[in-house]
């Protein structure tokens, strides 16, 4: 068993060609349900001996959007709105445990 750390641009099915295990032996060892569910940094255990893993694939650099922009820096630019969003829903939901708070003591009286 070794581990791996998943990085930018793997996938579970990468990742398991990798190493040359099927990808539903990854997803048992690790108890994943959702192979599409795996994140940058988690850390995997890849059911195999230690042998030194075959070199990742080389990928391209990201080419240029339409606005001239590189991917990876749009990436970026969308993860810091998903977290602004996140953000936004968890102070509504605060607010909406507060509101519903609110009408139980009212209706308690």
């Amino acid at each position: 068993m070794i581990n791996h750390v998943v990085q930018p641009g793997e996938n579970l099915y990468s990742i398991a060609s990798r190493y040359g295990v099927s990808v539903q032996q990854i997803m048992r060892t690790n108890g994943i349900v959702d192979p599409n569910m795996i994140f940058v940094g988690t850390v995997l255990r890849i059911p195999v001996s230690p042998a030194p893993p075959a070199p990742p694939y080389p990928y391209p650099p990201a080419p240029p959007t339409p606005g001239g922009r590189p991917l990876d820096r749009r990436v970026e630019a969308l993860e810091r709105q998903v977290n602004q969003l996140d953000r936004r829903v968890d102070r509504q939901d605060r607010r909406i445990e507060n509101l519903e708070n609110r009408v139980r003591n009212l209706e308690g009286r």
